[in-house]
């Protein structure tokens, strides 16, 4: 009987240990070579020939992954100069804690803004992820930024060649 009772509570040790882990070895080659850009939905044959497996394990996984919210959607990737914003940035503004909800309100739609951020450490109170077609697209984000009640700064830093991007 006692043989019986170790298996039993070694297995559910083990796979309570497993399926604790959100992700095992297997899942992590699948989301690293996903991040490359091989095999997104509907490639997943492409994925499984890459990472030799069976294109229905793949399959599986990649379910698992997007059920337990790891793999949240898949979006296609621009060629941003193609479409005429040849020119990135970031923007630091400086600001009143009381204006931020205001100025995050002004500018989230605004067609040059593809993110912000709370800076919790710095000089800055938020910073901008920014695409510009031209450089009078940035003097209106600038203005209607420094319209905003509370605003003391803006800094804008313009990015020239790109070394690294994941």
């Amino acid at each position: 009987m006692l043989f019986f009772k170790m298996p039993c509570h070694f297995f559910r040790v083990l796979m309570t240990y497993y399926y604790d882990k959100m992700t095992d070895e297997l899942d992590d080659r699948i989301l690293d070579t996903m991040q490359k850009g091989v095999g997104i939905r509907p490639r997943l044959t492409e994925l499984a020939t890459e990472l030799k497996e069976h294109r229905s394990t793949v399959n599986l996984r990649v379910t698992n992954l997007e059920k337990n919210g790891i793999i949240k959607g898949y979006r296609p990737e621009l060629d941003w100069e193609k479409l005429g914003y040849d020119l990135d940035g970031y923007v630091g503004v400086i600001c009143l804690n009381d204006s931020i909800k205001n100025l995050t309100g002004k500018i989230e739609k605004d067609k040059n803004v593809f993110g912000i951020w709370d800076i919790s450490a710095g000089t800055f109170d938020l910073l901008i992820k920014c695409r510009f077609r031209n450089h009078q697209d940035i003097r209106e984000l600038h203005d209607k930024i420094m319209s905003v009640d509370g605003v003391k700064d803006v800094d804008i830093w313009l990015l020239g060649l790109n070394y690294k991007e994941e």
